[in-house]
């Protein structure tokens, strides 16, 4: 199948499909039914999957009996072959921990390697399932705010190394690429944070979904491409779930190379009885990594076009919000405080005047006041629109 953009640019009507995006979105913003908003918020793409995958559910579905599933060696190779190909990486089968999700994931990590009370390191703004997890778990959230020069964020290196030396911090949280801001982090500065945590007994948890999320000028460094000292202190988590709009298909992957932290997490996920695997993600990934590869890089194109559409009409017509391109992930981190108006303002605005719901800047931790996250992971009509009903906005409250 070839992937242009006549794929890309079709409109697919998600209402009424069970879509938590678009069907749950006035419950989610507390808007009545009878006001339609614009959904760009929740990480979801509103682009078909690649018909490959498609087709190879479809055949499945032929069986007519969905039971209890076994994992193959073909299923295994897929992803080996994936990660070596797409992120330089060669990882061996004993390392992948099956999981239904990321999220799921890091809860078996806090599980698996830390105590109630125990504090956990989040690089902030972060992606906000990370705090509920850790609060949902009776640790605590040592926040670590990034620091932002000009839409560009950066890592707190002196704060960090502070909260790896404190005891009672025992595992830190990357967001690699990261979101929500859509940096990818350097090779040096992953080094130098691995570093860090692996000098001061402090597990890096390393969240990778978006690494196939690369938009143009971006380059991911896989965290497993780095030092073996790293390497060994690290917990790795993948999914092919952004990257081909199968997250309702709970199809994760865990990469644990040291077999004592395997061991561990390995022991906390049995605990839970997680141990089947959803029957259709399974053959979704497999068919997604082995046949799907042009679908990615056709994504990525189309999606950082919307990128540079979306920042030259900002600066063309919004001039006041500051958008700078995401180097990965399909989001965009708009900072809305040249408006003059108060965060709580912003966030009311966006989706009671605007009428677009996205992703609260507030939902994100330090350093999110002021912030909303945009996904651009929708036909250009899509974005087109969320401009004029934003324009609008401005202009009806005379703001602009």
């Amino acid at each position: 199948m070839e992937y242009n953009q006549t794929f890309f640019d079709t409109y697919l009507e998600r209402r009424g499909t069970r879509s938590s995006k678009w069907d749950g979105c006035n419950a989610r913003f507390g808007v009545d039914p009878s006001v339609e908003l614009l959904p760009m918020w929740i990480a979801d793409m509103d682009f078909r999957s690649p018909t490959e995958v498609v087709e190879a559910l479809a055949q499945r579905v032929q069986t007519q009996a969905f039971g209890y599933t076994t994992v193959p060696d073909s299923f295994y190779d897929a992803i080996l072959s994936w990660v070596e190909r797409r992120y330089h990486w060669k990882i061996q089968k004993e390392w992948i921990v099956f999981t239904p999700g990321v999220v799921p994931a890091f809860n078996v990590a806090y599980q698996a390697f830390t105590q109630p009370g125990d504090g956990i390191i989040v690089p902030s703004p972060s992606y906000y399932p990370f705090f509920d997890g850790v609060r949902n778990n009776g640790r605590k959230v040592a926040a670590c705010p990034l620091v932002e020069a000009d839409g560009y964020w950066t890592l707190d290196f002196d704060l960090l190394e502070r909260q790896v030396k404190d005891p009672d911090n025992k595992v830190l949280i990357l967001s690699n690429p990261h979101n929500p801001t859509g940096r990818c982090w350097t090779a040096q500065e992953l080094e130098r944070l691995g570093t860090l945590c692996a000098e001061n007994g402090v597990i890096l948890l390393s969240d990778e979904i978006h690494a196939d999320l690369i938009m143009e000028g971006g380059c991911h460094t896989c965290v497993g491409t780095l030092s073996q000292r790293i390497v060994d202190n690290t917990i790795f988590h993948f999914a092919p779930s952004k990257t081909f709009n199968l997250a309702g298909l709970q199809t994760a992957y865990t990469v644990i190379p040291n077999p004592e932290l395997r061991q561990r997490f390995t022991a906390a996920i049995t605990a839970n009885r997680v141990i089947n695997m959803n029957w259709f993600g399974q053959v979704a990934l497999e068919t997604a990594y082995n046949q799907c590869e042009g679908y990615v890089d056709a994504l990525c194109r189309y999606v950082s076009a919307n990128m540079d559409y979306m920042a030259d009409y900002l600066k063309e017509n919004l001039p006041m919000l500051k958008m700078r391109r995401s180097e990965g992930t399909y989001m965009v981190w708009v900072d809305f405080r040249g408006t003059g108006i108060t965060t709580e303002e912003i966030e009311r605005f966006i989706i009671h005047d605007a009428h677009i719901a996205v992703d609260l800047g507030t939902w994100f931790g330090a350093g999110g006041a002021g912030f909303l996250r945009f996904n651009l992971a929708c036909p250009r009509m899509l974005v087109e629109r969320a401009m004029r009903q934003l324009t609008q906005a401005f202009r009806h409250r005379e703001l602009l």
